[in-house]
């Protein structure tokens, strides 16, 4: 009787533990009806032939050819040049963009290595090369050239007419069959345009948007078409956001001007070739934007497509939110825990309870039960430090206040006859989906924010912005359904950002937005994921989907930590999501149950608190990390292969003549970090130089061990973060890009280059510092509402290999949205330079300041990995008492204090002797125990493991009691993937009893439940 009184037991448990969570659908799953169902078709195509003439106006090069088609090169912008097509039979002339907001100059920019022509040019150079040599332009017999950028060239070359991108010597990007029409055959061959290009043997293909696959993309073929997949997991090809945007590690980026449904094949069906097609394009535009660096196409993408605004800085804090708070009541009880659990808070979102439930979404109005007085709520929360984030979708119910007046208005899609299309298939009931692109619409839509922003709301929620749901016959402004679905997402947020613009311009919008396109960042949107399973495989989406979206201009890609689809409560899960989350752009606890820390027992809660602190500690690192986002469009988060986007100032060294380095090394004046992807070179020597230099830290960074890392990233410059992604995973693999990196909690010192292991126990996740740098930190605060930067907490991690390093860090009021515009921001920059035995360190306040801004801060300055004290500490030529300044030999860590007003602060320590050990007994694991396929099974499983060495290692299996009951021996394997499928029966065949079991390999484990049917 016991044990069968004990089966029903972990039936029950188990059968609550994985419960599917009915989360945001009435129905509990995925909409009955596919809205994605269409499966493209390639059809016959018709290039574009042979040049055969050409005329160039006002930064126009147009090519006709033989086919009858038209080809038009427009340089853009140093670097960046934008192809057009237009096919026999089509009209030439503006293609409308949804994403390109920089217009093309004119006249154009003299390049410094093109600078034009003084006066008329010499006949016989005429003669030579065209009329238009003045303009860069250059005509020979098979080819004609247009130099683009300082080093790049456009070369259009004849017969067949095809158009590559040089720089140099080196051909970055060329054409393979060039553009070419597809023609219409039927339903499912639409016809449309496309264009091919060549690839490397070497080459590999990062961007595309939202995707749960591996960072490199090359041998993928993908859709543009923006999905929802409820409870998604890793290997989600297809995702809410699609970009059409493709970054090469050969240093250029594809971008497809247009929003049509397409496809990217990025070597699936020919290895070396890269294919888009745009299903129904009757033109073709795309642009290829090539730069020295990652950040540098990246800052020249965005200026292309807009800037991400800089966010509130309330919205760098813990924003806790769930599925969903139903009255005033719980808003405070959760504030309230969340204080007494000792969590620092910065929002609360409000899913659609605010308005009474699923079926009132279009009501745009409190729920006056639950929610009597809001504006009340919203005031108590915020001066608490708590704003409110209100949800609200582009579905209007049939049962909502507002059916009738918005299908009466024509606010709505429509069918053939023009009357307002009901979507009977929406998860939530018959509803109509608002034209976004209708301005009656937009303006009643932004009646209903501003309302509800009088009331006191501090950000939005944007949910289904696929639409998630959206048949192919329904009609809006902009066309039928699949000509407008990919813009929906990106016209719905433009609703926001004009509306602030126009009343609340001093003001910063926070948008958290499931859908987009390219462009979407312009429009202050805060992307999350999606509805994410609540699972290892989820979790393990999250740094490529993240690291992808920053990589196509999006930098502040997040996920619903804890993951939303889903109702187990798997304490380990939850701490090393929310451990990820903390080190990332936009920290957002999320789910249906239990989403928020206090819920879990220790030690889980701890090590969620300690990570949840360490953010705030950051607050001023990552609200710097805002500020770059903003100017160059670097995300905050970055794969290990990006690269720095400013360089050290020694680096300047290089661009000097010999005297030149002998008399600036001689020099007492400071450097300064004057080199990096952005500068500037004026002499011919200069400029080579330059591209050499650029060229060397490209490639170094682009080793093959950096070109595909899925677990771990750069936050910033100067922080690596080694997220933990596996179950029961105590130690792992953490790869190291060039230079030298040090243990933030234990100071050690590794060589770059190498792969190295690191403990990771459930209280820690591996964190490493890029020697020499600065990294300015804040006291805690429960709220943003709290910080001020009157006091710095700022480590400089000094160290021999690197002679000279600095950081700037950028402060504001948090709040005005004209700050770096009105020039009201102060910048504090770090400088340190290490000559024999003697540490020069400047600190330097710059900038207008802004009303709130400290008249004093207290910079306490941190350098640790200090073997002995020095013999003096000078602030200001000014001898510190030994008093003043600490030494803990323990630590060997230095601390002194100084005070930073408009005068620069300039310290001396002498003799300061650096630990220059590096640590070599981080010895890496030679392997990797996954998560298995299926941890409760009855009929089997699969058991992965990541080979990171060639080797042969066997498989257990115990039971309960540590006993093998069975063993795989596993031959010599190559590194990589491997699998095991367990079927739950012993090495004669025998079926196990139902229990827990455990695989091992190599001293790592899997727990496992094995429970028949």
């Amino acid at each position: 009787m016991l044990p069968r009184f004990c089966r029903a037991l972990l039936l029950l448990w188990l059968s609550v533990a994985a419960v599917p969570t009915r989360a945001q659908r009435a129905s509990g799953g995925p909409p009955t009806q596919d809205p994605f169902a269409r499966h493209e078709v390639a059809g016959a195509t018709r290039g574009i032939g042979n040049y055969r003439s050409h005329s160039y106006q006002k930064g126009i090069l147009t090519i006709n050819s033989t086919s009858g088609g038209t080809l038009r090169i427009r340089p853009w912008a140093e670097g960046v040049v934008r192809v057009e097509y237009f096919p026999a039979g089509q009209p030439v002339g503006e293609i409308p963009s949804v994403s390109v907001v920089q217009k093309q100059p004119w006249p154009p920019e003299r390049l410094s290595c093109n600078p034009g022509c003084d006066g008329p040019p010499p006949a016989a150079t005429l003669a030579q090369y065209g009329k238009d040599f003045c303009a860069g332009i250059r005509v020979f017999s098979t080819k004609i050239t247009w130099q683009a950028a300082c080093p790049g060239e456009i070369v259009i070359q004849k017969n067949p007419l095809r158009v590559s991108y040089q720089r140099g010597p080196e051909t970055m990007v060329a054409e393979a069959a060039g553009p070419f029409q597809e023609l219409a055959t039927g339903q499912e061959t639409p016809g449309g345009m496309g264009v091919s290009f060549r690839l490397a043997p070497d080459e590999h293909l990062y961007g595309t948007g939202s995707r749960a696959l591996p960072l490199d993309r090359r041998g993928r073929r993908l859709r543009l078409y923006n999905e929802a997949h409820y409870g998604y997991q890793n290997g989600e090809a297809t995702l809410n956001v699609s970009l059409p945007t493709v970054m090469s590690s050969r240093g250029y980026m594809l971008f497809f001007d247009n929003h049509a449904p397409g496809t990217l094949d990025l070597g699936a069906t020919e290895k070396n070739t890269l294919e888009y097609r745009g299903e129904g394009l009757e033109n073709l535009a795309y642009f290829i934007v090539a730069g020295q660096s990652y950040a540098e196409i990246l800052d020249r993408y965005t200026t292309l497509t807009g800037k991400q605004p800089l966010p509130p800085r309330w919205g760098l804090g813990l924003i806790q939110s769930r599925f969903g708070y139903q009255s005033e009541q719980e808003m405070y009880q959760v504030a309230g825990r969340m204080r007494r659990a000792g969590f620092p808070l910065d929002a609360l979102v409000l899913d659609l309870y605010w308005f009474g439930g699923t079926t009132r979404q279009g009501d745009f109005s409190w729920q006056p039960r639950q929610f009597p007085d809001p504006k009340r709520m919203m005031r108590r929360l915020d001066s608490a430090g708590v704003k409110t984030i209100l949800i609200s979708e582009p579905y209007v119910m049939r049962a909502s206040r507002n059916d009738s007046l918005v299908r009466a208005q024509q606010l709505v899609g429509r069918d053939f006859k023009g009357q307002p299309y009901t979507v009977e298939s929406f998860w939530a009931g018959p509803a109509t989906l608002l034209d976004m692109d209708r301005p009656t619409t937009r303006q009643w839509l932004w009646q209903q924010y501003n309302r509800l922003k009088q009331d006191g709301v501090g950000g939005w929620w944007s949910d289904l912005g696929e639409p998630e749901n959206q048949p192919a016959d329904m009609l809006y402004d902009g066309g039928p359904t699949r000509r407008i679905h990919n813009a929906y997402g990106q016209a719905w947020a433009s609703i926001l950002r004009e509306g602030y613009a126009q009343q609340y311009p001093q003001q910063r919008l926070f948008n958290l937005a499931r859908s987009g396109w390219a462009g979407m960042q312009r429009n202050s949107v805060f992307p999350w994921s999606g509805d994410v399973s609540r699972s290892w495989s989820g979790l393990q989406a999250q740094v490529p989907i993240m690291l992808s979206m920053g990589l196509g201009g999006v930098g502040y890609m997040h996920s619903d930590a804890g993951g939303f689809a889903g109702s187990n409560m798997d304490a380990e899960l939850y701490t090393r999501w929310l451990q990820l989350a903390s080190l990332g752009p936009i920290f957002r606890p999320h789910g249906v149950v239990a989403p928020e820390p206090y819920h879990y027992p220790e030690p889980y809660q701890n090590s969620v608190r300690d990570y949840a602190r360490l953010r705030y500690q950051l607050l001023p690192y990552l609200y710097t990390l805002a500020w770059e986002n903003a100017q160059t469009g670097t995300p905050l988060t970055r794969p290990m292969n990006y690269g720095e986007t400013r360089l050290d100032p020694q680096s300047v060294l290089a661009l000097l003549s010999p005297e030149e380095e002998a008399q600036n090394r001689d020099s007492a004046l400071p450097l300064v970090s004057t080199w990096n992807w952005n500068t500037k070179a004026y002499t011919a020597w200069g400029a080579e130089r330059l591209a050499n230099r650029q060229a060397k830290a490209f490639a170094a960074n682009n080793s093959p061990a950096l070109l595909n890392v899925n677990d771990q990233y750069l936050l910033g410059p100067n922080l690596l973060v080694a997220p933990v992604v596996q179950p029961g995973q105590r130690r792992r693999n953490v790869v190291l890009p060039p230079g030298r990196w040090l243990d933030f909690y234990s100071q050690q010192a590794f060589e770059g280059n190498q792969t190295i292991g690191l403990p990771a126990p459930l209280a820690r996740v591996p964190l490493l510092v890029r020697a020499g740098a600065f990294l300015p930190m804040a006291p805690y605060v429960t709220s943003t509402a709290r910080y001020r930067t009157d006091t710095l907490n700022v480590r400089y991690y000094a160290d021999p290999t690197v002679l000279e390093s600095s950081f700037t860090l950028y402060d504001d009021d948090g709040k005005s949205a004209g700050a770096i515009r009105s020039g009201t921001f102060d910048l504090i920059s770090f400088t340190g330079k290490l000559t024999a035995g003697l540490a020069k360190i400047q600190i330097r306040l710059s900038g207008n300041g802004y009303p709130t801004a400290p008249a004093w801060r207290t910079i306490n300055l941190e350098i640790p990995r200090v073997k002995a004290a020095p013999t003096a500490v000078i602030i200001d030529e000014q001898t510190v008492p030994a008093t003043d300044w600490q030494y803990e030999p323990a630590h060997q860590m230095l601390r002194l204090r100084c005070l930073l007003s408009e005068k620069d602060v300039t310290i001396l320590v002498r003799s300061l002797q650096l630990d220059a050990t590096v640590t070599s007994t981080a010895t890496p694991e030679v392997l990797t125990l996954e998560a298995p396929g299926s941890r409760q099974f009855s009929t089997g499983t699969e058991l992965r493991y990541t080979l990171h060495t060639p080797g042969s290692y066997p498989l257990l299996i115990r039971n309960s009691r540590g006993e093998t009951v069975r063993t795989f021996p596993q031959p010599l394997q190559s590194a990589g993937l491997h699998t095991v499928a367990w079927n739950g029966t012993d090495a004669q065949g025998r079926s196990l009893p139902n229990g827990v079991y455990t695989a091992e390999m190599h001293g790592q484990h899997q727990r496992l439940v094995l429970l028949r049917e």
